[in-house]
C-alpha cells in the first residue's frame, strides 16, 4: 500500500477525504485477491462473509489512522462485533427500502477523536452488499459528517440514504 498522507491535525473532512481515496484505489483489488474465498464462503456465512471481506480491507489504512493519533471514541465491549477494527456492528443501519436483496445498503458509524481526545466528528461507512449472493453492487466509501451524538447521526444517515433511494 501506498503511504497515505494523514496528518495529526486533519478535520474530519480531510481525514474523511484520504479514507474515501483509500477505499476507491484499494476496495476492487482487495476483492478480486479474494473474490474465489469470499464465494465460496457466503453460502455458509451469509452477511459474515461481508465482515471478512472488510477484514482485509479497511485494517491497512486504520492502522496509519491510528498512528497518526486519531482514534474511535467508543469503546469496545466484550460482546461487541467488530469488523476491521473499527466499524462496531451496534453502530450501523440497514433498511430494505433503502434497496433490494440484491443491493441493500449497510451504514457505520465511527466517531473521531484527534490525539488530545477532542471529537472531530464522525466518518459513515457505507456498504453496498447482496444478501442473495457475494457481490458489491457498489464501491464501499467513507463520508465525513459533523453530527457526533447518536440520534443525530441515525437522523443524518436516514436523511442521506433515503435522498439517494
Amino acid at each position: 500500500m501506498k503511504t497515505a498522507n494523514i496528518q495529526p491535525q486533519m478535520t474530519i473532512y480531510e481525514l474523511g477525504e484520504v479514507l474515501f481515496t483509500y477505499i476507491k484505489d484499494h476496495w476492487k483489488g482487495v476483492l478480486n485477491r479474494n473474490i474465489k474465498e469470499l464465494e465460496q464462503l457466503f453460502p455458509e456465512y451469509a452477511d459474515a462473509t461481508y465482515g471478512m471481506y472488510l477484514d482485509k480491507l479497511i485494517p491497512p489504512i486504520w492502522k496509519l489512522i491510528k498512528e497518526n493519533g486519531f482514534r474511535s471514541t467508543e469503546k469496545t465491549k466484550e460482546d461487541d462485533f467488530v469488523i476491521g477494527e473499527c466499524l462496531h456492528f451496534r453502530n450501523s443501519m440497514e433498511k430494505a427500502k433503502w434497496g433490494t436483496p440484491h443491493h441493500e445498503k449497510r451504514v457505520f458509524w465511527i466517531v473521531i477523536e484527534n490525539q488530545h481526545k477532542d471529537k472531530i466528528g464522525t466518518l459513515l461507512f457505507e456498504l453496498s452488499h447482496s444478501h442473495i449472493e457475494f457481490n458489491l453492487p457498489a464501491p464501499p466509501r467513507f463520508l465525513p459528517l459533523e453530527e457526533m451524538k447518536r440520534e443525530e447521526i441515525i437522523k443524518k444517515i436516514i436523511q442521506l440514504e433515503e435522498n439517494l433511494s
